[in-house]
């Protein structure tokens, strides 16, 4: 059932309930000649405290958009129950005995301060009711990403050592070595200890481990230097990372795909020697992470539509963005003159991704 559909059918059902348990109360000291008219005046109170509590519902969804903390959104709904419980108040009295009858309005403090804190626990059990719902609803959904997220990731982490243990993978690096030791031991033993470093990473680290960008960076330098060390002078990196944004967490992993496919697809796609480049950046309260690689855009590169046909690991990148930092991500992959970029945006709390 939509959402929306059960907020209304739970709301009428709730305030027709309160309207008739107020006016049942009433009963025993009521003649009959005046329990119709009862019946009627306690119903009219209880469409009134609906079209009240409408109003603190718009107010609550707008406060739940926002970063803010559960005391907050907690004494604004205190405070903006006793109001409404006033206004609620005000409203059936005047509709009790409006200004244009014969009587008029006349308005008796002592009776309405005496009738107040009926008003106020209504409207603040109803607020209480619906927050704690909404609440709820939010730790489930927070606890279903999680889930999600954590799968996401146990997978990732697979992809990413069956990228480094991948037995072509392994061949050309070893077989870069065999070739290094003759030429210049100090070198092979170097590309020894990226190997060893780069694979000791993969399985240090948890699926879920939040990790500084800068380390999640320096593992990747180290796969780049075992690539190079096989294409020699035809890859370039290059890594620019801005100190505050070396400082920011990032999911472990969520890099490596990227930077995968840039050297795997751009080695096919680059017209002369491929060039590879990693930045990062704050910007407008963001962390902007680039991947670029030289190359074209196309069905079997690195910027492939991730719609139509990109690879695992690209799609996976997507995945555990949208599990991790829902509505605060954004994740692209363009062509831009002669490179393919694709880029990350993880936007801090209440920042506006664009």
């Amino acid at each position: 059932m939509p959402k929306r559909l059960t907020f209304w059918i739970i709301q009428l059902a709730v305030w027709g309930a309160y309207g008739l348990s107020t006016y049942l109360s009433g009963l025993p000291s009521l003649s009959q000649a005046e329990m119709v008219g009862m019946l009627g005046a306690k119903m009219v109170r209880a469409a009134l405290g609906l079209g009240i509590s409408l109003g603190l519902y718009v107010l609550y969804r707008r406060l739940m958009r926002r970063p803010l903390e559960i005391r907050t959104i907690a004494g604004v709904a205190v405070l903006a129950s006793v109001v409404a419980s006033g206004i609620w108040q005000i409203l059936y009295l005047v509709v009790e005995s409006p200004p244009w009858s014969e009587s008029g309005f006349v308005f008796d403090w002592g009776s309405y301060r005496m009738a107040f804190p009926d008003y106020a626990f209504v409207m603040l059990a109803w607020s209480a009711a619906y927050l704690g719902i909404e609440f709820w609803r939010y730790s489930k959904v927070q606890e279903q990403n999680a889930a999600e997220a954590k799968a996401l990731a146990h997978e990732a982490q697979l992809e990413t050592l069956s990228y480094q243990l991948n037995p072509h993978f392994l061949f050309n690096a070893l077989n870069s070595i065999r070739a290094l030791i003759q030429e210049d031991r100090e070198r092979a033993r170097d590309v020894v200890t990226q190997l060893s470093e780069f694979l000791r990473y993969t399985l240090v680290k948890a699926p879920l481990d939040m990790v500084p960008l800068r380390e999640e960076v320096d593992v990747l330098s180290r796969y780049l230097q075992i690539e190079k060390t096989r294409f020699e002078d035809k890859l370039v990196a290059q890594i620019e990372i801005d100190p505050a944004a070396g400082d920011s967490l990032v999911p472990a992993f969520i890099l490596h795909p990227l930077v995968e496919n840039a050297v795997k697809h751009g080695m096919r796609t680059s017209r002369e020697r491929l060039q590879v480049s990693i930045r990062a950046r704050d910007k407008d309260g963001c962390l902007e992470i680039e991947v670029a690689n030289t190359g074209t855009l196309g069905s079997d590169s690195a910027g492939a539509g991730l719609s139509d046909g990109a690879g695992i690991g690209l799609r996976n990148v997507e995945e555990r963005l949208v599990r991790l930092y829902p509505g605060r991500h954004k994740f692209s992959v363009i062509q831009q003159g002669d490179w393919v970029r694709a880029i990350v945006r993880i936007g801090r709390l209440g920042a506006e991704i664009r």
